[in-house]
């Protein structure tokens, strides 16, 4: 993924690129942010931004193994009347 012509992250999945929390692309929202500041990225702030890469890999990691458990949510209950 690059930033400009110079610097660039490896290993950013698209899927990653796009994750969405509400309206905001987070990693591209984060980055026009900063861009409005017209300065360079600092040491920090390419840290943090590698640990919000890191965090949306895991949310999306996370999100998937709850929709997996959660594919048979809500589970049937058996009554009487539909017992057969």
């Amino acid at each position: 993924m690059w930033i400009n012509k110079n610097c660039y992250f490896t290993g950013v999945s698209q899927k990653i690129w796009e994750f969405k929390i509400g309206s905001y692309q987070v990693l591209d929202k984060w980055l026009k942010d900063r861009k409005k500041s017209n300065q360079e990225l600092s040491d920090e702030e390419i840290n943090q931004y590698q640990k919000i890469i890191v965090a949306l890999r895991e949310t999306g990691r996370l999100m998937t193994q709850i929709d997996e458990i959660l594919s048979d949510f809500p589970p049937q209950i058996f009554t009487e009347s539909n017992r057969g």
